[in-house]
């Protein structure tokens, strides 16, 4: 059972102390562009979990063989994106046999397939030295983060398309910058990061 614990304390870190899309800015541009589309949000959500759980897992059992294990970074960056893109043909074939998506969802998955944020987690993993379990836990934790930056955001962009009183020139584009810029902040203050080190 503490494999359990494990895990659920990787996610938990990751999607509190050490959110991807505000600390790292992993997906952010896109966690602003489907915050403004909630009905799209929660299965693209749901896209990034998967493809995210699913590249740590064989990234994971790449790295334990040994000659892969002992490249540089540039290397495992490379084979880690030849994974994603593997990862999204094999999903994209069996679900055009399965089910026959239209476009515009096969266009769906493959940004939430090659979001940096998906991109991200297999490196995370392989530099904190994370083992399967950690592994699949920070996996899910990018994907809960990617859901609660979500809301955040949109939650934000609600109250400041409601306030009347910012002025023309901060109205859109610039007021919301300036709001995700201070939900990275307080992300960043969870994290017990110092902005000057």
């Amino acid at each position: 059972m503490t494999w359990f614990f494990d895990m659920l304390q990787a996610a938990l870190y990751t999607i509190f102390i050490q959110n991807l899309v505000f600390n790292g800015g992993y997906g952010a541009s896109e966690a602003i562009r489907m915050s403004q589309k909630p009905k799209r949000f929660l299965p693209f959500s749901l896209m990034i979990t998967y493809f995210s759980v699913a590249t740590a897992v064989i990234c994971r059992v790449l790295d334990e063989r040994r000659a892969i294990r002992e490249l540089d970074d540039a290397a495992h960056a490379a084979i880690f994106g030849g994974v994603l893109i593997a990862v999204f043909l094999a999903t994209a074939a069996l679900l055009k046999l399965i089910i026959k998506p239209n476009k515009k969802f096969i266009s769906t998955l493959g940004i939430s397939a090659l979001n940096t944020l998906v991109f991200a987690v297999p490196l995370i993993n392989r530099n904190a030295g994370y083992g399967y379990i950690e592994s699949v836990g920070t996996a899910l934790g990018s994907g809960v983060a990617f859901i609660l930056a979500l809301l955040l955001i949109s939650a934000g962009l609600r109250r400041l398309e409601e306030n009347k009183d910012i002025p023309p020139l901060f109205r859109g584009t610039p007021a919301m910058f300036l709001y995700t810029a201070m939900l990275s902040l307080a992300f960043t203050g969870f994290s017990g990061s110092s902005l000057f080190s």
